[in-house]
C-alpha cells in the first residue's frame, strides 16, 4: 500500500487553473524528486497537501485513509485540518524561521504547542529530543545561536531538524536550496542525501537535476499544472518519452 496517494487534484486562483488533475503515488522511503519550470504548479501541489491551500477537487490518502475529499458533505474543522497537516513536514525555500529565538527554540516551539493543545506526544524531554535533530542535521553545536548568526545553509537545516521532530510519515521541500549559493546548496543537499539514506520518505520540488538524477527513485516532471511523465531517473533522465521534458532537460548539462 502506498504510503501517500493523490487522487485527481484541481485547484484554480480565480480563472487561472493552477492544477489541472494530478495523480500519483508515493511508496514508503521514496525520494521522489518534482521537476519542471517555474510557475506550472509544483509549490502549489505542496501547498495543496500540506493544507495551506484547498484544492477544488482531489482526494489525499495516507496509508490507505483518505485524509482529503474536496467533494466530501463532511467539512474538516480546523482542528482536523491541524492534526491532517502533522501527517506532514514542509520545509521553506526561505527557511522561515524566526528570527528572535535561537536554533533551539526554533525547533522547540512547535513541539511545545503541539504538545499544550494535545495534538501531539513526544516520549521524552523536548529540549532533548530538539537537540538531537539539530545533532542529527550538523547543528549540534550552534543550538544558542540566532537565525542572523547561522549561513543560509545551517538556517535551512535548523528548518529541516524543526520539521523532522515533529515526526512526519513524510517530508515535503520546496525548492530547498534556490536561496543559496552553491557551497551552501552542498550543504543541505548533503543533509538530504543523509535523509534519504534512512529511508525517508520525501517529496522533493527542485531544480537541482544532478541531486535529482542521483537521490530519487522516482522523478515527476510537471508542465502548465498536469505531470506530463514520472519515472525512474534513469527513464526520465536518459530516456524521456513527452517531447515537454526532452525540452526542460535540454537546457541542463550534465557536468559529470
Amino acid at each position: 500500500m502506498p504510503i501517500l496517494e493523490v487522487i485527481d487534484m484541481y485547484k484554480s486562483f480565480g480563472n487561472t487553473s493552477v492544477l489541472k488533475g494530478i495523480s500519483f503515488s508515493v511508496e514508503k522511503g521514496e525520494v521522489v524528486s518534482v521537476i519542471g519550470s517555474s510557475g506550472n504548479g509544483k509549490t502549489t501541489l505542496l501547498r495543496c497537501l500540506t493544507f495551506l491551500e484547498r484544492p477544488e477537487r482531489g482526494i489525499i490518502k495516507v496509508e490507505g485513509e483518505t485524509i482529503f475529499d474536496a467533494l466530501s458533505q463532511k467539512k474538516l474543522t480546523e482542528k482536523e485540518i491541524r492534526k491532517n497537516r502533522l501527517r506532514f513536514g514542509l520545509v521553506f525555500q526561505n527557511f522561515n524561521l524566526f528570527p528572535q529565538y535561537t536554533a533551539l527554540e526554533n525547533v522547540t516551539l512547535a513541539m511545545q504547542l503541539l504538545s499544550k493543545d494535545g495534538l501531539k506526544k513526544f516520549n521524552g524531554n523536548i529540549s532533548e529530543i530538539a537537540c538531537g535533530y539539530l545533532e542529527r542535521v550538523g547543528l549540534g553545536d550552534k543550538i544558542s545561536y540566532y537565525p542572523f548568526q547561522l549561513s543560509g545553509g545551517q538556517q535551512q537545516r535548523v528548518a529541516i531538524a524543526r520539521a523532522l521532530a515533529l515526526n512526519p510519515d513524510i517530508l515535503f521541500f520546496d525548492e530547498p536550496t534556490s536561496a543559496l549559493d552553491p557551497l551552501l546548496t552542498n550543504e543541505v543537499l548533503a543533509t538530504l542525501k543523509g535523509l534519504a539514506r534512512e529511508n525517508m520518505t520525501m517529496i522533493i520540488v527542485t531544480h537541482e537535476m544532478k541531486f535529482a538524477k542521483e537521490v530519487s527513485d522516482k522523478v515527476i516532471f510537471m508542465h502548465e499544472g498536469r505531470i506530463v511523465e514520472s519515472g525512474s531517473p534513469k527513464q526520465i533522465f536518459e530516456n524521456p518519452e513527452n517531447v515537454k521534458t526532452q525540452e526542460f532537460l535540454s537546457g541542463f548539462i550534465d557536468k559529470d
